[in-house]
């Protein structure tokens, strides 16, 4: 044997003990660098169905998915979408009935492994698919207003197609809309919906219909013996002067009245008048609820409550006065003059109050807080009760002039004494 040869042999064990500890340093530097992680897949995975006999449909609607949870690395997991998924059940060669099959989810992505999915299976029911007609059925639910009828004049389509398993079709008698004409007092055109029934008025699951809905109109038509006249309210009285009327509202706007036909026929008028509501001296909305006085052998039909209501406000107005401004912040030591020393104001607001208004209720205010010595141009402030508002002022500022009062320097009494007979001396800024 060789020396190399016995090199080799004696030295095989530590060479492949130093292949298996690189293999591991290799092994745990990639693990450090990207670690593997085992988290459960925060989005369903929706699953579809393969295979399926076209004859065949699903009792309900299909509309599964499933939950996984994944062994990957971190790099691998960050870039995952649902579209990395294929989850789906194979339903070939299956007969009508109901079945558990297993679901398939497979993951496009390397390296990567499915641990778990939930649900490992689903329970499928399967039935020959079937199409029929069927008539429609329309309902009106409730009586219209008093004096009034209702008649159907139009209902569209009369029979519509139905469709899902053929054990729930051929429960389906007819499909079924109602409308509620509950107190109506016109007529209504309207698009219902749908639903399918059985001769019990049972509502049929997992079924289809074409179309699911239907266009109906209901005429509704006072009676002979009813009419239905509008409410005129009758006042009596002049609100307060400076104020005026500015809407009526009546509640309801019409009622019904009963009587004979021809009665009813020969009405001149179409309305039916309140007994009178007074008004006089109001100053603030007016709500009544007044009785009617209906024409000669025509009856207003019991039950029916009525409101009006008055609204009424001030006439709103203008004034223009003339004031003196006040001065605020004013400090000893100074002087202060103001030009202009007046100033015209313009009001707004209800009559009545401007009329009444007194001359201390409006105050011109100027501010010279913080001012320095010097002349300043000032917007002053309209302070005035709240009703009213002061929309322009003339001229809009004034000009102050702030200046420090000057004390006169007085005279030693020894200097007095040196002065001439008959000099008189006069004390003053000037």
């Amino acid at each position: 044997m060789s020396r190399v040869a016995r090199w080799l042999i004696n030295n095989l064990p530590l060479m492949v003990m130093a292949l298996i500890v690189a293999a591991l340093s290799w092994v745990v530097a990639i693990e450090e660098a990207d670690p593997t992680v085992e988290r459960r897949f925060p989005q369903p995975i929706p699953i579809r169905p393969t295979g399926l006999d076209p004859e065949l449909g699903f009792v309900g609607e299909f509309d599964e998915d499933v939950r996984v949870t994944i062994l990957t690395t971190q790099s691998v997991w960050a870039t995952l979408g649902v579209e990395d998924f294929q989850a789906t059940v194979d339903l070939s060669g299956l007969d009508p009935g109901r079945y558990e099959v297993p679901v398939s989810v497979e993951l496009e992505r390397e390296p990567a492994r499915i641990t778990e999915a939930d649900p490992e299976v689903l329970i499928v029911e399967l039935e020959y698919a079937e199409e029929r007609e069927v008539p429609v059925r329309f309902e009106i639910e409730g009586r219209p207003g008093v004096g009034y009828v209702s008649r159907t004049e139009m209902v569209e389509p009369r029979q519509v197609a139905v469709s899902g398993p053929s054990s729930y079709v051929g429960r389906v008698a007819d499909a079924w809309a109602f409308l509620s004409m509950q107190d109506a007092i016109e007529s209504r055109e309207e698009r219902l919906s749908l639903q399918p029934r059985d001769e019990q008025g049972s509502i049929i699951p997992y079924v289809a219909l074409r179309p699911d809905t239907v266009d109906v109109r209901v005429a509704v038509e006072p009676t002979g013996y009813h009419a239905s006249l509008a409410v005129k309210a009758v006042l009596t009285g002049e609100v307060a002067s400076g104020y005026r009327i500015t809407d009526i509202a009546v509640d309801p706007p019409t009622v019904t009245v009963f009587g004979h036909p021809e009665v009813l026929a020969d009405l001149d008028q179409g309305f039916v008048e309140t007994q009178p509501i007074v008004v006089e001296g109001a100053t603030g909305d007016i709500t009544v609820r007044p009785g009617l006085s209906p024409p000669p052998q025509v009856t207003v039909v019991p039950g029916m409550e009525l409101e009006v209501h008055v609204f009424i406000e001030a006439i709103q107005s203008s004034l223009t006065i003339t004031a003196t401004p006040e001065i605020q912040g004013m400090e000893p030591g100074y002087t202060i003059t103001v030009s202009p020393e007046t100033v015209e104001v313009i009001l707004s607001g209800p009559l009545p109050t401007l009329e009444t208004l007194m001359p201390d209720d409006v105050r011109v205010v100027l501010s010279v807080f913080e001012l320095p010595v010097g002349t300043h141009r000032l917007e002053p402030e309209v302070i005035a009760p709240p009703e009213i508002t002061a929309q322009g002022i003339i001229p809009a500022t004034f000009q102050v002039r702030i200046a420090e009062v000057v004390d006169p320097t007085p005279i030693p009494d020894a200097a007095i004494s040196t002065l001439p007979e008959g000099l008189v001396i006069r004390m003053g800024n000037r």
